[in-house]
């Protein structure tokens, strides 16, 4: 899975004939026929015209596209030359929704394309009646795109529940239908889909080695933090700096640094009958926040990690001073380290199973990316989206130009070249695997070999890694899927919403003050008024109205879920 949540925010210009941009990439087919390959019939003569310029705008500060260059031999150059557009960005660094928000309001203009991530601001378009249907507006301006006859339907039939219509595209996607239309090439991808979880524990095999540890040393909460109290007490050094006992997850470690730690601990947003009980009212968050307290109160990571950004995380991570990382394990810098390890599950001192979320029924996707209504020539547009999302669009923007970033096989399957990996790496200014708008996660597992190396981004390292968690023999898998809600629950402005939104903001400045407590009677102290306070704004009213709709979901899929602590 290519889910590259982080980016450093870094521009490079070169000098083109209409302006700056980005380096080079592809203008290749991928050998699969009857999978989108009739755009290039359609687009051959696009270059003739005079470009369009389009406005895109992202909620998503993390992304870090180059400015667009019409160069020959460049990825967007290439995009231009078989589309006939060219694109500006708005990309606030931050406060992206609010900043939407201020444009849907707003007499200016309004952007021509916009993705964003999250669950709100794609229904707030469409409420809004700012956002073609994507059919609608395919079958308006390119009646012939391959997405009206080969779009998945069971992703297709997701948009629709959640949007009212088929009004977005989404990336990173995968489906049964999907992956019929582009099979895995690999055991290698169904056995990633099955056990693949980038939360997770990875440890420094060349500090664990130092240290006089081996990986199963590591089983229980008590041998993780006996390890980290005997690293500490080593001070450690690498390159005449201190070693990093424990790397959280930086200013989003309640998002990723602690949903590893539940799920390890055995936490289920249902409880042992079958009803919804949000996980923060489990015993497994307490013992997640508690483990973090202990971890704080040994001095195994510092606070300010608590504040730190992607930025920081990697600086840290590649210093290759961290002996620890708990987080989301993409930040691992597999594609620069090839010395992590996972034990998998950190067990729980009360013997709790530790629990794995599969969803038997496709999502929507990470990034949704919607088109205005007031699109001017929406015709090219409508022709850029169908080559977007053709195998050829899909092989230009993932891999770069043949022969340069990437080589095939007899059989047709691709494998980059050490310029194609530099440039992946370098995608924001190169332009390589940067359009993460339109990943097709089931057509990457199909036009790529199984990796055979150990070291790298998607070798076999960062597999052994990110399937560690799941492949443990004590877990137990539920499937989440009953746990999809109706695209109106939140709906804005509604009590939901507020609920949700005062529980959210509450954790995140609270969980903090319990896990840098003083001792151990203040962290429960702590903790005893974090649960009364979550009482206090009615997370038990918004636990029954998600329950109704748990028990709606479980009848529709005839599929029963219940705790298993």
């Amino acid at each position: 899975m290519k889910l590259k949540m982080l980016a450093i925010l870094t521009l490079t210009s070169l000098i083109a004939l209409s302006g700056c941009g980005g380096n080079n990439t592809s203008n290749n087919v991928d050998n699969n026929e009857n999978n989108g390959n009739e755009t290039n019939q359609q687009n051959n003569n696009v270059s003739s015209a005079e470009p369009v310029d389009y406005t895109w705008f992202a909620t998503t500060g993390f992304w870090n596209p180059p400015q667009w260059s019409t160069e020959p031999g460049s990825v967007t150059g290439e995009i231009t030359k078989n589309t006939g557009v060219t694109f500006n960005y708005n990309i606030p660094a931050q406060d992206g929704d609010t900043k939407l928000n201020l444009l849907m309001v707003s007499s200016g203009d309004f952007p021509d394309v916009i993705t964003t991530v999250g669950p709100d601001m794609g229904k707030k378009l469409v409420q809004a009646g700012k956002v073609w249907d994507i059919e609608e507006f395919l079958t308006k301006y390119d009646p012939d795109s391959h997405l009206l006859k080969d779009y998945p339907a069971d992703l297709k039939e997701q948009m629709v529940k959640y949007y009212g219509g088929w009004y977005a595209l989404g990336s990173h996607v995968t489906s049964d239908d999907a992956k019929e239309q582009y099979p895995p090439s690999s055991e290698y991808y169904t056995d990633m889909a099955k056990y693949s979880w980038n939360k997770g524990i990875v440890v420094n095999t060349n500090l664990l080695k130092e240290a006089g540890l081996e990986l199963s040393d590591l089983k229980t909460e008590e041998d993780v933090l006996a390890a980290l109290k005997k690293v500490k007490d080593m001070n450690l050094k690498v390159d005449g700096q201190a070693v990093i006992p424990l790397q959280i997850h930086g200013k989003n470690y309640h998002g990723e640094t602690l949903q590893y730690l539940q799920a390890s601990f055995g936490g289920m947003p249902i409880d042992k009958d079958g009803k919804y009980r949000n996980i923060l009212l489990s015993d497994a968050n307490k013992e997640a926040v508690q483990f973090l307290f202990k971890a704080a109160q040994g001095g195994y990571f510092d606070a300010g990690q608590m504040t730190t950004d992607g930025a920081g995380i990697d600086a840290n991570i590649l210093s290759k001073r961290v002996f620890m990382f708990i987080g989301n394990t993409t930040n691992a810098k597999f594609d620069q380290l090839d010395f992590w390890v996972s034990p998998g599950v950190i067990s729980s001192t009360t013997d709790a199973k530790p629990v794995f979320a599969y969803w038997s029924e496709p999502g929507r996707g990470w990034m949704q990316t919607l088109i205005s209504k007031t699109v001017k020539e929406p015709e090219k547009l409508a022709k850029w989206l169908s080559y977007m999302t053709s195998s050829e669009g899909l092989t230009l923007t993932n891999f770069g130009i043949e022969g340069e970033h990437y080589t095939k096989d007899d059989k047709g399957l691709i494998t980059r070249t050490d310029k194609g990996i530099e440039d992946q790496k370098n995608g924001s200014s190169t332009g390589v695997d940067i359009f993460w708008q339109f990943i097709n996660s089931a057509f990457l597992e199909h036009v790529q070999p199984a990796p055979t190396k150990q070291e790298g981004a998607g070798g076999l390292i960062q597999m052994e890694a990110q399937t560690a968690y799941a492949r443990q023999p004590e877990i137990e898998r539920y499937d989440a899927s009953v746990l999809t809600l109706p695209s109106d629950f939140y709906a804005a402005g509604s009590e939901n919403q507020l609920i949700r939104d005062q529980i959210q903001q509450y954790m995140e400045a609270q969980v903090a003050k319990i896990i840098l407590a003083k001792d151990e009677a203040t962290f429960n102290k702590y903790y005893d008024d974090f649960i009364a306070k979550l009482k206090d704004l009615k997370i038990e009213q918004l636990d029954a109205a998600l329950d109704t709709e748990l028990q709606k979901k479980s009848q529709e899929l005839g599929i029963i879920v219940k705790g298993v602590n």
